[in-house]
């Protein structure tokens, strides 16, 4: 494990030092994130016992579950109750404030294994919160910046589009679609040159850390978007599975109980992968500062008359 911390992955390595970290780090790694979470699933589950949601199922009277699964699936006439909505508001913003945290924990855990040093879940649990106003304030500040990037460009792209289905709603459709498609895939890789902001505004003391960010991803963009994209796709694929296996239990506490601690897994998968990415980019970005120092250095010990 150390050697492949000590020099440069490639794709697959990084996915293979990602699940061993997992394997070898799962008890201590589910923990970290559990204490992190739990402020999150407290709430829900006490908002969804008030509301009157039952523990095990949650089936009206004359309902089977076949009627059950039936209306979850068809998402047309759900409303939202106010209990719901604030459920959501504040889910979300308490969300916002925790993920930097609990990425920051998963981030520390990972540099000690890099560093073959030990560690403790409670020293681990503290040490996020010495930076916690730099990364919470980075993490809005790459929000705006993301809200701004995606919904402008949609907000002109429409209205641009409705002059033109005016004329050709065949060319308007596609024009629109296409560049759906080309301010999609630009914010994503924008995202992911600005996504390692975290660990530098943890390690290094520079918030907000983007442009620091921005030049440590220099060259490994589209690697780094195809690990992501690889990622998620393994964690949306075991979310999707355990949520079929938790139908039954329809909308009760206990499925969302059952969700969290999957999300849980899913959350450790994609963050202990940013951890592996942000190191082998590091070291990366190390070895080529070594190698412009050496080629300085022979450059000045040149005989200038030759």
């Amino acid at each position: 494990m150390e050697k492949l911390f000590a020099r440069p992955k490639r794709f697959g390595e990084i996915l293979d030092v990602t699940f061993k970290l997992i394997k070898e780090q799962f008890g201590k790694l589910f923990f970290l994130l559990l204490i992190f979470y739990s402020p999150i699933f407290v709430m829900q589950i006490f908002i969804q016992v008030f509301s009157g949601r039952g523990w095990i199922r949650d089936l009206e009277p004359g309902q089977t579950y076949v009627d059950q699964i039936i209306n979850m699936v068809n998402t047309e006439d759900i409303v939202l109750t106010p209990a719901e909505i604030f459920e959501n508001v504040a889910l979300l913003a308490l969300e916002m404030l925790i993920f930097p945290i609990a990425v920051a924990g998963v981030l520390l855990i990972v540099k000690r294994i890099k560093d073959q040093q030990d560690f403790e879940l409670k020293e681990i649990i503290k040490q996020p919160f010495s930076r916690f106003f730099p990364l919470i304030g980075s993490t809005l500040l790459l929000g705006i910046i993301a809200f701004a990037m995606i919904f402008v460009p949609i907000f002109v792209l429409t209205f641009i589009t409705l002059h033109i289905l005016m004329a050709n709603q065949a060319i308007g459709l596609l024009i629109l679609f296409l560049v759906f498609i080309a301010v999609l895939i630009g914010v994503s890789l924008l995202l992911v040159r600005w996504g390692f902001y975290l660990p530098i505004v943890l390690f290094d003391r520079a918030a907000p850390g983007l442009g620091r960010s921005f030049r440590l991803t220099q060259g490994r963009t589209w690697m780094i978007f195809g690990l992501f994209l690889t990622l998620t796709v393994i964690s949306g694929f075991m979310t999707n599975m355990i949520s079929i296996a938790f139908i039954f239990l329809g909308n009760s506490v206990l499925n969302t109980i059952l969700t969290n601690l999957m999300n849980i897994i899913t959350t450790m998968i994609v963050s202990v992968g940013y951890a592996v990415i942000y190191f082998d980019l590091e070291i990366r970005h190390t070895a080529s500062d070594l190698k412009e120092m050496i080629d300085d250095y022979h450059t000045t010990d040149e005989d200038p008359i030759r």
